[in-house]
C-alpha cells in the first residue's frame, strides 16, 4: 500500500513505497522489480522536474529507484537526483537564470546563445560538483542522446566515473544550433537526446523495467507544434543530417505524449508506467529564460505535483520543498505509508 487515501492507488508508487518502507536499497533487492524513474527535459523549463525530483529526494525515495534515464536539462536533474543532491541542484536553476549562461544577443555575434562551459566547467564542476560517493551508492544512471554519425539514439551508461558520467549528460544537453560545437563522447559526436527521444520512457522499458515513473515539464495534455519553418532552415545548413528530425519532432512528442496517457490508465498486459505533471495549463517558465521568479514558481509548480501525487491529496510547498496537506506538515513515516 502506498499510504494514501483509498481509491487513488497507484501501482508504480505502491511499489516505490514498499520498497522504501523495507529499506530496500539499489543492487541490494529483495523483489523482481526493475523500477525507473524518466526524466524529461525542456532547458530551463526543466525546473519543473527538478522540483519534482528534489520533493522525491526529500521524501526519502530515491532509493527505491534501480535506474534513472534523463534527456538534456532532464539528465542533469537525473544525474544529481541518483546522486541523492536533487534539492542542492534544484537551487542552480536561479543561478544560472543570467546572461553568462544565457543570452540571445549573442546570435547576432555569431556566438552560441547557451555557454555549455560555463555552466559544466564553473556551476557544476566548481560550485555545485556531483557527489562520487552519492553516484556510488544511489540508483544507475543513463543519459539518451543521438549521435551525429548514423543519427540514431543512444543510451549511455556504464561510466567509469564521475567526469565520464558528466560528459554523457552534457552530449545529452547538446542543443544544435544553441549550444555550439557538437562535443564528442566516446569517440561519437553526439547531440540532445530530445531530437529522437524527448520523454525516455521507452528506453527504460528497453532495458527491462516492470515499473517507470515519468516526470514531465509540462502538463499532460500539451502538444508540440511544428517547429517554425526558419529553425529548421537554420539548423539544415549547420546539420543537414538533422533536418529530418526537427521536421517530424513535433509528431513524435506528440505520439509519445499520448503513449504516455495510454500506459497511464494502466491497461492489462502493459508495463506499469505513471507519470507525474503539473495541473493543465499551468503557466511554466521559457525554455530560455532568466527570469528567476518565473524560474522557481516553476520550481515549486513541480514539487507541488510530486507531492500531490505521494500524498494523494492536493499539497502546497514551501521553499525548500516542505509539503502541507490535511493540516500535515510532511510525509507521514515509512512504515506508515506502507500500512
Amino acid at each position: 500500500m502506498d499510504g494514501r487515501p483509498e481509491g487513488v492507488r497507484d501501482p508504480v508508487l505502491s511499489v516505490i513505497f514498499e520498497r522504501a518502507a523495507a529499506g530496500s536499497r539499489p543492487r541490494q533487492r529483495a523483489d523482481a522489480h526493475r523500477v525507473c524513474l524518466a526524466v524529461e527535459g525542456g532547458g530551463m523549463r526543466a525546473a519543473v522536474t527538478a522540483g519534482m525530483c528534489a520533493m522525491l529526494g526529500e521524501a526519502g525515495l530515491m532509493d527505491a529507484f534501480d535506474c534513472v534515464y534523463g534527456c538534456s536539462a532532464g539528465a542533469l536533474n537525473g544525474a544529481y537526483a541518483a546522486a541523492g543532491q536533487a534539492t542542492v541542484w534544484a537551487t542552480s536553476f536561479e543561478d544560472t537564470a543570467n546572461r553568462q549562461f544565457i543570452d540571445r544577443r549573442r546570435v547576432l555575434r555569431r556566438r552560441p546563445v547557451l555557454d555549455m562551459d560555463f555552466l559544466f566547467g564553473e556551476v557544476i564542476g566548481i560550485r555545485l560538483p556531483v557527489s562520487v560517493a552519492g553516484l556510488a551508492r544511489g540508483p544507475e544512471f543513463r543519459a539518451v542522446a543521438v549521435s551525429l554519425e548514423d543519427v540514431t539514439l543512444r543510451v549511455l551508461r556504464d561510466f567509469g566515473t564521475v567526469a565520464e558520467l558528466m560528459a554523457a549528460v552534457r552530449v545529452s544537453c547538446a542543443v544544435p544550433l544553441l549550444g555550439g560545437a557538437p562535443p564528442e563522447f566516446r569517440g561519437e559526436r553526439m547531440v540532445d537526446g530530445g531530437l529522437l527521444e524527448p520523454i525516455p520512457f521507452r528506453s527504460a522499458l528497453g532495458d527491462g523495467a516492470t515499473h517507470v515513473l515519468v516526470l514531465r515539464s509540462r502538463d499532460a495534455r500539451y502538444r508540440s507544434r511544428p517547429y517554425g519553418r526558419m529553425v529548421e532552415l537554420a539548423l539544415g545548413r549547420v546539420h543537414p543530417e538533422l533536418r529530418p528530425l526537427v521536421h517530424t519532432g513535433d509528431e513524435r512528442y506528440n505520439h509519445a505524449a499520448e503513449e504516455l496517457e495510454a500506459l497511464g490508465r494502466h491497461p492489462a498486459g502493459t508495463p506499469l508506467v505513471t507519470q507525474i505533471a503539473v495541473p493543465d495549463g499551468s503557466r511554466l517558465t521559457d525554455r530560455l529564460s532568466t527570469d528567476r521568479a518565473a524560474i522557481a514558481d516553476s520550481i515549486r509548480l513541480g514539487a507541488a505535483a510530486m507531492a500531490s501525487a505521494l500524498l494523494g491529496e492536493p499539497a502546497r510547498v514551501v521553499w525548500r520543498p516542505v509539503p502541507y496537506a490535511a493540516g500535515r506538515l510532511g510525509f507521514p513515516a515509512a512504515a506508515e505509508r506502507a500500512s
